[in-house]
């Protein structure tokens, strides 16, 4: 049996193994097959063809992205409030009486100016991410340390291709306080950056599309605020035209604005709070909890500890006074500031005695 198994073996050690292609077999197998190989480097050269012009395609459909203040229905908007202007500079002082076509086409004038303000808001932080994006190369910490939009801008006007901030300290003295020069510097020294090329550094002064959007703005917001007495007249005796025509420009018009729930209009405008403005960066003073209404006169006029409650007493009687103008200009009736003027009388008495000193407890006789 042992014999019969060593025959078996000797036998499989005996049969060779067959011998692989060697390498120039191969490339001459595979030089039999170019046709092939060709076929398919002509299909992946015209993948990469295909890819590249829709690549192409799509990076010229980025650039052609068209622009808000060519807008056609903004232009026409801005030529009808210039022409509303123009005729209030005409009119004499005296007469401020205006028709019910007058009053219903300027209510209209109004509901879209806040609509477009909306829309170049929108806009801003567009151009704004742009600009940041152009100059990241040279100082890419600054958009973290400057977040707020036109700042940034008048910053990086002055720094330009300066790699030694601290030369520029002089002039950003102007725009910035010292806590943000001194962190400014020090991140400018430490800074990742390069210096931008000559062409990149024009790119980034030819941004004016920036400074025409914030004029635009700001005419909006011009000519909503002179409105604002007549389309909201409760809401402005209780928080100022100025906080009214930027409520509505965030909201989007007065009956948005009727929707939004007391507990949330306290925070309209809030900021956002970011490691530079929690490591005390912050452009605005604002608190970290409240929005446009920490700047009304009632709740500037109570001592710090009250703001919160203050705010919280002020947005709950915004809601109904907006409310109330609603319901007026709806029904037609006539709009008047009564409502309003009440509530303020309201809250400033209530002010009042919250800053009084606690009534000191009476001695009373002990019981027999």
């Amino acid at each position: 049996m042992a014999d019969a198994l060593l025959d078996d073996l000797d036998d499989l050690s005996d049969v060779e193994p067959e011998e692989e292609p060697s390498y120039e077999d191969r490339a001459e197998a595979g030089s039999s097959g170019d046709g092939g190989s060709s076929h398919d480097a002509a299909m992946c050269d015209g993948i990469n063809g295909t890819s590249s012009s829709a690549d192409g395609n799509a990076a010229a459909t980025t650039k052609q992205r068209p622009r808000l203040l060519d807008d056609t229905s903004l232009k026409s908007h801005l030529s009808s409030v210039r022409a509303v202007k123009s005729g209030d500079d005409q009119k004499p002082s005296a007469s401020d009486v205006t028709t019910k076509e007058e009053d219903e086409h300027q209510h209209v004038l109004v509901l879209a100016s806040n609509k477009h303000l909306v829309s170049l808001g929108h806009e801003i932080h567009r151009a704004h991410l742009e600009l940041c994006r152009q100059y990241h190369p040279k100082f890419p910490e600054l958009e973290e340390l400057l977040t707020e939009t036109f700042q940034y801008r008048t910053a990086i006007g002055i720094i330009q291709n300066e790699m030694d901030v601290t030369k520029s300290n002089e002039e950003l003295n102007e725009i910035l306080s010292s806590n943000q020069i001194i962190t400014i510097s020090v991140a400018g020294s430490t800074t990742s950056g390069r210096r931008l090329t000559d062409d990149e550094l024009k790119a980034v002064n030819a941004c004016l599309y920036l400074d025409q959007l914030k004029s635009t703005q700001t005419d909006l917001t011009t000519f909503v605020e002179s409105r604002m007495e007549r389309c909201a007249p409760s809401v402005c005796a209780l928080i100022g035209p100025f906080l009214a025509a930027q409520l509505l420009a965030s909201t989007g018009g007065l009956a948005e604005l009727t929707r939004i729930p007391a507990c949330n209009l306290q925070l309209l405008g809030k900021n956002k709070s970011t490691s530079a403005s929690r490591g005390g960066m912050a452009t605005q003073t604002r608190a970290q909890h409240a929005g446009y209404l920490i700047e009304c006169e009632l709740v500037q006029s109570t001592p710090n500890y009250l703001k919160m409650k203050a705010v919280k007493a002020v947005a709950g009687k915004l809601a109904l006074a907006a409310r109330t103008d609603h319901v007026n200009v709806e029904s037609g009736r006539k709009r008047t500031a009564a409502v309003g003027r009440k509530f303020h009388e309201e809250l400033r008495v209530k002010f009042g005695k919250w800053e009084e000193p606690d009534k000191a407890q009476v001695v009373k006789a002990l019981p027999k």
